[in-house]
């Protein structure tokens, strides 16, 4: 009968432990995806300090000068898709 109970507190104790890991690995990955949230509000606040920064400083400071091509580069992309989707529209 001691085996028994033995056996019983045995799978008990595993049940519980299991729970716990359970709850662990749920915690785990609320923290991942809040981690996600996060670097998804950096890369907004980033982006918005290089609009300002440009806005502020329309001629590219040293060491900048790249940069600033490749957004006019990417402008110039824009541009032109634009105006293509409004030639398909009136097509």
């Amino acid at each position: 009968m001691a085996e028994w109970k033995d056996l019983g507190n045995k799978a008990k104790n595993l049940t519980l432990a299991g729970l716990g890991k359970a709850r662990d690995l749920g915690e785990s990955a609320k923290l991942n995806l809040d981690n996600v949230s996060e670097e998804e509000n950096k890369k907004k606040a980033y982006a918005e300090i290089g609009k300002r920064f440009v806005a502020e400083n329309p001629i590219p400071p040293e060491g900048y000068e790249e940069l600033y091509r490749q957004l006019e580069q990417a402008d110039a992309r824009i541009s032109a898709n634009k105006a293509r989707i409004n030639e398909l529209k009136e097509d």
